[in-house]
């Protein structure tokens, strides 16, 4: 059993793990003599304080999986950054956090003493990791555009990697193909999958490239892929034309934004054995919701219900004569998310508040997570996902909801993304701007569109003004890059 990720250090050097971390297409290995080897580099080189934030630099290599064991072990607080992150914008990170040292593979840079707090306790022995710990700070832009450390506590992460291989089914069968960056929390939790229950993970080291992607998938026998929208998108596409057998392949996760129902009807269509999860989530709490692949048809539309030991409902804030308080909303209204469990952050690093908002209950971990994010609940207690609070378009009087519109609009055969944007009229009215990007950007495809979204949309919430493009912009984690269209639309204007 883990009670902090220290146990997984443990267990490695106890040689008790039986599965395996690869990397792909080096063909390199975690093996225990390399782990072993880097470790007693790291004892011989670094020193720090226990608490003490030391940034590790993600390259998907054997050192960095050693350098993260052995620094829970330790008792430190990793703050992963991506691997291709300018050291500016490093330094910013490791100005806020007050980190002691930066570590690359094998490149250590010690950074200025940071100041610490007065030592309340101060003891003579040796400090022991335990759950109520801080594990990670994660670094995220997110909504507000203003990076912000997410803190979470070992508890945090064993009870979600807990809850989510309840739900995925994970044993020592499985085999993980790990795409996002482990300085994201969904590619470095596919690495702890491994490590805690004993699969198989392989690591690709290059850029997102769906061939070499697919290549990788029949190689390696991978029966796990968690993908973003645009990944699985452009799967679906190369599978279908150069006629791709899959048979390992056996399930498929989605989170970081809507996967459209057609998208996952044509992978279904593809890999006939494929459970496509549907999911919804966000770095202060992991994964929050998920749609059995059983309820994919009957509840098309929905990210699902909540995960194993997370209480989710919808509020809104009432503002009455004696104060604020949170009212449920009913069965089919429009209501913020709130979350509740284990697996909710302890906060943002040195800010009250920087994004969702922590809001404190009648005991020290009663709190709820409330995400700014949109929801409806059926009467099954199936959520669907409706947008942010902040992307909310009023257009002439009439609540846009860019998400639920997007997912519509890329159902159509067309259509290979879509974006849905704030901007204004020739008078200053507030109104929904449509990017597109269309499989092949012709005038021919571009009219037989328009005339598609004129016969199947509602002219009310229809975005009045649509705009073609040949590439949409994404962000680091392949999600389309919404602030990239505005600053754009901005410029255009």
């Amino acid at each position: 059993m883990l009670f902090s990720l220290s146990d997984l250090c443990v267990k490695l050097q106890q040689q008790r793990w039986g599965g395996q971390i690869n990397f792909c297409p080096s063909g390199q290995a975690l093996t225990h003599e390399t782990m072993t080897a880097h470790q007693d580099w790291l004892e011989q080189n670094i020193q720090f304080s226990f608490g003490e934030k030391i940034i590790v630099v993600s390259t998907p290599t054997p050192e960095t999986v050693s350098t993260l064991l052995w620094l829970w072990h330790k008792g430190a607080v990793v703050v992963p950054v991506k691997h291709d992150m300018q050291m500016d914008a490093i330094q910013k990170i490791a100005d806020d956090c007050y980190a002691h040292a930066v570590i690359k593979d094998q490149d250590i840079t010690e950074l200025e003493p940071s100041p610490q707090p007065p030592l309340l306790f101060r003891e003579n022995s040796t400090r022991q990791v335990c759950g109520t710990d801080l594990a990670l700070l994660i670094y995220t832009s997110g909504s507000t555009g203003n990076p912000k450390g997410i803190m979470l506590s070992h508890n945090n992460v064993i009870t979600a990697i807990n809850s989510i291989a309840t739900y995925l089914k994970i044993d020592s069968d499985e085999h993980i193909l790990g795409l996002s960056p482990l300085s994201f929390d969904y590619g470095l939790y596919q690495l702890l999958f491994s490590l805690a229950f004993d699969c198989k993970v392989t690591l690709f080291e290059e850029n997102f490239h769906p061939v070499k992607v697919i290549k990788a998938l029949d190689e390696h026998k991978i029966t796990l892929l968690p993908v973003v929208p645009a990944m699985a998108i452009s799967l679906s596409r190369v599978i279908r034309a150069l006629k791709f057998k899959l048979p390992h392949l056996r399930k498929m996760t989605n989170t970081g934004g809507h996967l459209g129902e057609t998208v996952i009807d044509d992978l279904v269509s593809l890999i006939p054995q494929l459970d496509v999860y549907a999911m919804y989530g966000l770095t202060e709490c992991k994964r929050a919701l998920y749609l059995p692949p059983d309820k994919t048809h009957k509840k098309r539309g929905s990210v699902g219900i909540a995960i194993p030991g997370l209480e989710a409902k919808l509020f809104i804030s009432v503002q009455c004569d004696d104060g604020l308080h949170y009212q449920e909303v009913r069965i089919g209204e429009v209501g913020e998310l709130f979350v509740r469990g284990a697996t909710v952050m302890q906060g943002y690093y040195g800010k009250a508040n920087a994004g969702a908002n922590l809001i404190s209950g009648n005991y020290r971990d009663d709190n709820w997570l409330a995400t700014n994010d949109l929801f409806t609940q059926d009467e099954d207690s199936y959520f669907y996902f409706k947008g942010r609070t902040k992307e909310l378009i009023k257009q002439a009087g009439f609540c846009i909801y860019p998400t639920e519109s997007e997912a519509l609009i890329e159902k159509n055969t067309l259509v290979h993304l879509a974006a849905i944007i704030q901007s204004k009229d020739k008078f200053g009215d507030e109104i929904a701007c449509l990017c597109v990007q269309l499989h092949d950007d012709t005038k021919e495809n571009e009219d037989a569109f328009k005339d598609w979204l004129k016969a199947n949309t509602d002219p009310d919430y229809r975005p009045r003004e649509v705009r073609f493009t040949n590439q949409m912009q994404l962000t680091a984690n392949t999600k389309v890059d919404k602030k990239s269209l505005v600053a754009k639309l901005a410029l255009e204007n």
